[in-house]
């Protein structure tokens, strides 16, 4: 046996490792060891393992090796092992993997880009202007659907020895072609924009992919623009969605540059009528599209009226823009008087067009925006408080809308007197000021806008719950009743959605709280019921974000304060439970309120903020109030 060769055996030693690995070679292909008579010892596989393993046959020899040996200890352990043998044959079998190797991938890469370079086995000429490069029609058929097409797609270059492709510069394919054969490529500012048109005509998707990840690792204010409008060219729709996010959270950064100035008309519009836009205030927009105009006054005053269109202007104030306009010298904005004044004309002069238009009655989606808790205002941008003047009237209960860039605050009570004023707070003044006063004194009332008009519903009114609603004009400056509500009910939630007005929650007549909601549709005057809440909620506090109704916290007598939220889907016609609350930025705030009591003492008027993102479905605590308060208002602007 080799295992007991002495040292004065080299010779033969050596010889006996020859002869069995002939017999091996030979054998190993052939020779069934699991059916023979005479079976290898241990010591013999144990040696033969050793001779093999640096052998291409190894993973042959080792498994019938195996498969001799396991068949040896079965029938030797029949009737009392053979469990553990199956367990043994087992773990033998989750040892193998399949594995592979990029290291193999990328030598053969190589040695292919070889033969091209020493044109071995090439069998097409490429021309390309006046060069010819010789390649393998598999290779470049296997790296785009354009060469596939181009060999084997029944055309009649399939079989021409030359093949001229047109419309890439030299240069520029031949960098290309290099990517093929060795999927490495440069890429440059100067080069980056003829390899993406080359690539992308060429059906080359990951030297665009490649192309784009560069081009967003080098955009900024100055070249967005640009990028923008050679993304629309090639239709890049994957950059070009992201290009257009870039502009339009940098758009103040981005409106002031030459290239913003010689977009296309189209492509102005397209932008301008975004939500996304992060600006201070719309008048940033007007001021863009007026510096468009005003750039080639000559050729773009005709489009004076379409690229005004997106500007909402409703929430400027006409003091600033006529101010803009007397500023502007003789001979430029002045021949455009005309189609200026008409776009400009404000919604109290238009009561259609505030019908009509009840998105630019809003700020945008991503516009800097105050949130008023009145006498105070939180900046969204910066996330702090700042105090603004007072109300005439001190009142809790009261309800609190917007309506044409103006806060309107209703009703209310102080010391048990309610009441029946209206405040009216200018953002642009600073000021408050006194309007029609309401039909009937309310407190826990609902407050909302909608078709340019401000509804107030139920309430409490003294002795009773208030079923009666009201309208108010502001062009007319007049509250006038339209009629009752289906369930009357007093501090409920209210909100307006695509010109509907929903109702949620609140105290019946008989003191309960309320779980049903409804929705009154202002043309028809008619109320529907909704699907009920999973909780009653008294004091809750409701608002729309991304087409759906939220329903946040409130009270009620057997669960007190309550931290859960709902949400309600007019598509699904169903409320919806979320995490443990005025919508802003696409996010929704809960603003002050009571904290539920402890030890049965009186609840805690809190300051603290909180904001939801729906995306992420968590609240998130950010600055808190510099008052306290409860049973108010919030209003955004």
């Amino acid at each position: 046996m080799l295992s007991s060769v002495s040292q004065d055996g080299h010779a033969e030693n050596k010889g006996q490792w020859r002869q069995k690995k002939m017999y091996l070679y030979r054998g190993s292909a052939s020779h069934d060891w699991t059916h023979s008579t005479a079976r290898p010892d241990q010591s013999f596989v144990e040696d033969v393992l050793t001779v093999c393993r640096a052998t291409e046959v190894a993973c042959i020899l080792i498994s019938k090796l195996m498969a001799a040996m396991s068949s040896t200890s079965m029938s030797a352990s029949a009737g009392c092992g053979g469990g553990d043998a199956a367990a043994a044959m087992a773990t033998q079998a989750s040892e193998q993997a399949l594995l592979a190797s990029d290291r193999y991938a990328r030598l053969i890469l190589a040695q292919i880009n070889k033969m091209r370079l020493r044109t071995d086995f090439c069998d097409v000429g490429l021309k390309v202007g006046s060069r010819v490069f010789m390649v393998h029609r598999l290779v470049l058929a296997a790296s785009s659907p354009y060469f596939s097409a181009l060999f084997s797609g029944g055309m009649r270059e399939a079989d021409k020895e030359e093949v001229q492709i047109l419309g890439v510069e030299t240069q520029v394919f031949e960098i290309l072609l290099d990517f093929i054969y060795t999927g490495v490529i440069s890429v440059t500012v100067e080069n980056v924009q003829e390899l993406m048109v080359a690539a992308d005509m060429l059906q080359l998707n990951e030297v665009v992919s490649i192309c784009g990840g560069f081009l967003k690792g080098h955009i900024d204010p100055s070249n967005c623009v640009g990028i923008f409008q050679f993304l629309e060219q090639i239709a890049c729709m994957e950059m070009l969605e992201f290009t257009e996010n870039y502009i339009q959270v940098h758009f103040l950064e981005v409106c002031v540059t030459d290239e913003f100035r010689g977009l296309s008309k189209d492509q102005l519009v397209r932008l301008l009528r975004s939500e996304e836009l992060r600006i201070e205030d719309e008048y940033q927009v007007f001021k863009a599209a007026m510096d468009w105009v005003l750039q080639d006054m000559a050729k773009r005053k005709k489009h004076v009226v379409e690229v005004l269109e997106p500007v909402r202007f409703p929430l400027l104030s006409p003091q600033r823009l006529f101010k803009y306009y007397r500023l502007q010298p003789a001979g430029g904005t002045a021949d455009s008087s005309k189609e200026y004044t008409e776009v400009t004309k404000s919604p109290k002069e238009n009561k259609m067009y505030s019908q009509l238009q009840p998105a630019k009655m809003r700020p945008r989606k991503k516009a800097r925006k105050y949130l008023y808790a009145i006498g105070a205002r939180f900046d969204t941008f910066n996330q702090y408080w700042t105090t603004v003047s007072s109300l005439h009237q001190a009142r809790s209960g009261l309800g609190v809308a917007v309506l044409e860039g103006m806060i309107y605050v209703v009703g209310g009570e102080k010391d048990s007197m309610i009441f029946d004023c209206t405040e009216r707070y200018d953002p642009v003044t600073k000021q408050w000021a006194a309007v029609a006063s309401l039909n009937f004194p309310r407190c826990g009332v609902g407050v909302c806008p909608c078709h340019g008009a401000l509804y107030a519903l139920g309430g409490w009114i003294g002795s009773e719950i208030g079923k009666t609603m009201e309208r108010y004009d502001p062009e007319e400056n007049r509250w006038e009743v339209i009629g009752s509500m289906a369930v009357p009910r007093y501090y409920f939630g209210c909100c307006e959605l695509q010109g509907f007005i929903y109702v949620i929650g609140g105290i019946s007549d008989e003191g309960m709280e309320l779980r049903s909601a409804e929705v009154y549709d202002p043309i028809s005057r008619r109320w529907s019921a909704l699907p009920v809440m999973v909780t009653r909620r008294a004091y809750v506090g409701v608002a729309c974000l991304n087409n759906c109704i939220y329903a946040v916290g409130g009270w009620n007598e057997a669960l007190g304060a309550l931290e859960t939220v709902e949400k309600y889907c007019p598509e699904e016609v169903k409320w919806d439970q979320l995490m443990f609350m005025s919508a802003v930025n696409g996010l929704l705030y809960a603003v002050g309120g009571r904290a539920a009591s402890r030890d049965f003492s009186a609840p805690v008027t809190v300051d603290s903020v909180e904001i939801y993102d729906p995306h992420l479905d968590t609240w998130t605590e950010v600055g808190n109030m510099i008052t306290s308060r409860c049973d108010g208002g919030l209003a955004v602007l």
